[in-house]
């Protein structure tokens, strides 16, 4: 595994992961975990000047607009919340790259706040460091956006029924926004629509991730780009 990097080169993306502490243990036991992960990579993306409390308040056509907050910390192009681990494909701000490593320290932490005080627990949550790895080329970036994507089918706590079928079964990524169901406000658009781009757009997207489905080596491709050891 590599570990987290002391600086982040502004010019590369990074795929950023970290996994629950015990590694049969959950992290996310119900979809307003999930949701409550989802709104933190929102709210931390961004400088914010604004208390979390606040934020949630507000309703979801009035966060973008905050005054003061658009300067983007880490710029989301692709995530994936897995039971007991999650994936995101970022780019560090140019100006200050330093900011990445700021904001998934505080997504884990303000996750971890949360968690502990909703289940009555203490200590940490995730596994030590988050890990992180440099991609340095445009096809690297498609194949993990592709992995991240596919994780809900290769995870045996997410998918212990076999019912997801296709990765946009699972409501906690970024997929539909790659495939033009949705834009959320978590991702980078540009950056969607520039990386969808490069294999057709939404629809071409959509068939270069799927194709891999029926393969009997889904893995084939990304073996290098791949963080951790082990699916659960």
């Amino acid at each position: 595994m590599t570990s987290q990097p002391r600086n982040f080169n502004p010019d590369f993306y990074y795929h950023i992961y970290n996994r629950a502490v015990k590694e049969k243990s959950r992290i996310f036991e119900g979809a307003r975990d999930y949701q409550r992960f989802v709104s933190l990579l929102e709210y931390y993306k961004l400088e914010r000047r604004i208390p979390y409390s606040q934020f949630i308040d507000l309703s979801l056509s009035h966060r973008p607009n905050l005054e003061g907050s658009r300067e983007e910390r880490a710029i989301i192009v692709a995530f994936a919340i897995m039971p007991n681990h999650f994936h995101l494909l970022v780019k560090p701000d140019k100006n200050n790259p330093g900011k990445l490593s700021r904001f998934v320290s505080d997504l884990i932490n303000g996750y971890t706040r949360y968690f502990n005080l909703k289940y009555e627990r203490s200590g940490v949550l995730f596994q030590g460091k988050f890990k992180s790895k440099e991609i340095r080329d445009e096809e690297s970036v498609l194949q993990l956006s592709r992995y991240i994507h596919l994780n809900p089918l290769l995870s045996k706590k997410a998918n212990r029924t076999g019912k997801i079928k296709s990765p946009q079964d699972w409501r906690y990524s970024s997929y539909q926004d790659w495939i033009g169901f949705k834009n959320s406000s978590v991702t980078n658009q540009e950056e969607v629509e520039f990386w969808a781009s490069k294999v057709g757009g939404p629809a071409g997207y959509r068939e270069f991730v799927e194709a891999k489905i029926s393969s009997d080596r889904i893995l084939s491709g990304v073996e290098d780009l791949i963080i951790e050891k082990t699916q659960n």
